[in-house]
Protein backbone atom coordinates (compact mmCIF):
# COMPACT_ATOMS: atom_id res chain seq x y z
CA UNK A 1 0.00 0.00 0.00
CA UNK A 2 1.24 3.50 -0.85
CA UNK A 3 -0.23 6.24 1.68
CA UNK A 4 -0.06 9.70 0.25
CA UNK A 5 -1.31 13.00 1.90
CA UNK A 6 -3.37 13.80 -0.99
CA UNK A 7 -5.06 12.20 -3.96
CA UNK A 8 -2.74 11.89 -7.06
CA UNK A 9 -2.24 14.09 -9.24
CA UNK A 10 -1.06 15.23 -12.86
CA UNK A 11 -0.08 18.07 -13.52
CA UNK A 12 1.41 20.35 -16.11
CA UNK A 13 5.52 20.32 -14.83
CA UNK A 14 7.06 23.08 -14.26
CA UNK A 15 9.62 23.08 -16.96
CA UNK A 16 8.15 21.12 -19.63
CA UNK A 17 6.04 18.20 -20.18
CA UNK A 18 3.67 16.62 -17.11
CA UNK A 19 4.12 14.84 -13.61
CA UNK A 20 1.80 13.11 -11.48
CA UNK A 21 2.47 13.79 -7.95
CA UNK A 22 2.95 11.55 -5.14
CA UNK A 23 2.60 13.58 -1.41
CA UNK A 24 3.81 10.26 0.46
CA UNK A 25 5.11 11.65 3.84
CA UNK A 26 5.88 14.18 6.25
CA UNK A 27 8.33 17.14 5.28
CA UNK A 28 11.73 16.39 6.32
CA UNK A 29 11.00 12.69 7.39
CA UNK A 30 13.88 10.61 5.61
CA UNK A 31 11.90 7.63 6.69
CA UNK A 32 10.00 7.57 4.12
CA UNK A 33 10.29 4.56 2.11
CA UNK A 34 10.51 5.86 -1.19
CA UNK A 35 12.55 3.76 -2.68
CA UNK A 36 10.44 0.95 -1.84
CA UNK A 37 7.47 2.88 -3.16
CA UNK A 38 8.79 2.72 -6.00
CA UNK A 39 9.66 -0.94 -6.65
CA UNK A 40 6.05 -1.37 -5.57
CA UNK A 41 5.49 1.01 -8.57
CA UNK A 42 7.18 -1.14 -10.64
CA UNK A 43 5.41 -4.36 -10.04
CA UNK A 44 2.48 -3.21 -10.77
CA UNK A 45 3.52 -1.61 -13.48
CA UNK A 46 4.99 -4.67 -14.89
CA UNK A 47 1.74 -6.50 -15.13
CA UNK A 48 1.44 -4.07 -18.08
CA UNK A 49 5.06 -3.68 -19.75
CA UNK A 50 8.58 -4.48 -18.47
CA UNK A 51 9.27 -2.08 -15.94
CA UNK A 52 12.45 -1.43 -14.12
CA UNK A 53 13.91 1.51 -11.79
CA UNK A 54 16.91 3.32 -12.30
CA UNK A 55 18.34 5.06 -8.96
CA UNK A 56 21.54 6.35 -7.91
CA UNK A 57 22.91 4.58 -5.11
CA UNK A 58 21.62 4.87 -1.38
CA UNK A 59 23.21 7.81 0.55
CA UNK A 60 22.29 8.93 4.21
CA UNK A 61 20.44 12.03 4.28
CA UNK A 62 20.01 12.47 0.52
CA UNK A 63 17.65 14.71 -0.79
CA UNK A 64 16.36 16.03 -4.42
CA UNK A 65 17.25 11.80 -5.43
CA UNK A 66 16.66 11.84 -9.67
CA UNK A 67 15.96 8.81 -11.54
CA UNK A 68 14.43 6.69 -14.44
CA UNK A 69 11.04 4.45 -14.16
CA UNK A 70 11.29 2.27 -17.59
CA UNK A 71 8.00 1.14 -18.53
CA UNK A 72 7.69 -0.81 -21.76
CA UNK A 73 8.84 1.92 -24.02
CA UNK A 74 8.69 4.84 -22.14
CA UNK A 75 11.14 6.96 -20.43
CA UNK A 76 9.79 8.60 -17.07
CA UNK A 77 11.54 10.61 -14.95
CA UNK A 78 11.56 10.12 -11.64
CA UNK A 79 12.63 12.77 -8.78
CA UNK A 80 11.81 12.79 -5.13
CA UNK A 81 12.61 15.19 -2.21
CA UNK A 82 12.57 14.30 1.46
CA UNK A 83 12.45 17.65 2.51
CA UNK A 84 8.86 17.97 1.07
CA UNK A 85 8.04 14.00 0.58
CA UNK A 86 7.19 14.59 -3.17
CA UNK A 87 7.19 11.82 -5.71
CA UNK A 88 7.02 13.08 -9.14
CA UNK A 89 6.87 10.64 -12.05
CA UNK A 90 7.32 13.10 -15.14
CA UNK A 91 6.91 12.55 -18.73
CA UNK A 92 6.09 14.47 -21.70
CA UNK A 93 3.17 12.37 -22.24
CA UNK A 94 -0.35 12.90 -20.08
CA UNK A 95 -1.36 9.70 -21.27
CA UNK A 96 1.17 7.75 -20.05
CA UNK A 97 0.93 9.32 -16.53
CA UNK A 98 -2.50 9.24 -16.63
CA UNK A 99 -2.36 5.04 -17.45
CA UNK A 100 0.58 4.98 -15.18
CA UNK A 101 -1.77 6.50 -12.25
CA UNK A 102 -4.92 4.58 -13.19
CA UNK A 103 -2.86 1.17 -12.59
CA UNK A 104 -1.64 2.59 -8.94
CA UNK A 105 -5.15 3.32 -7.96
CA UNK A 106 -5.42 0.16 -5.87
CA UNK A 107 -2.22 0.64 -3.93
CA UNK A 108 -3.05 3.94 -3.12
CA UNK A 109 -4.11 5.19 0.06
CA UNK A 110 -5.18 8.38 1.78
CA UNK A 111 -3.63 8.84 5.26
CA UNK A 112 -6.08 9.68 7.82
Amino acid sequence: MITVHSKPSIEPHRKSGWELVLWTGDAFDYSTPFRDILTDIAAVLNRDAPTSVELPGYEAMEDDVRGVLRFGNESIGIYYEHSLSYLSLMSESPKTLNKICDRLQPLVALAA
